[in-house]
């Protein structure tokens, strides 16, 4: 179940992203543009301070890589899968 929540909510960041750089080069018409625009600001702010999160929190853990980028694209969707997978490996 956990998979498909991943899996969904990638799909609908990797829509968002799009859209994000649609509005950027000025193809998404109108309000929605600066709407999107702002919102993806926004939304690179709290995956940069997710990331710094994530490593400091659980800087004990060997959880492979936390991308940096993967982080900043795909927020949780990245790094939480890693952290389940690292606790059911020690349990």
């Amino acid at each position: 179940m956990l998979s498909l929540i991943v899996n969904g909510t990638r799909i609908a960041v990797v829509t968002f992203w799009v859209a994000f750089v649609l509005s950027l080069i000025s193809v998404i018409p109108g309000p929605y543009s600066s709407y999107i625009i702002w919102l993806g600001g926004l939304v690179l702010l709290i995956h940069l301070a997710e990331y710094f999160y994530v490593k400091t929190r659980f800087a004990g853990m060997d959880l492979g890589e936390i991308n940096f980028v993967k982080t900043m694209l795909f927020g949780f969707t990245h790094w939480l899968p890693l952290i389940i997978d690292e606790r059911e490996d020690q349990s």
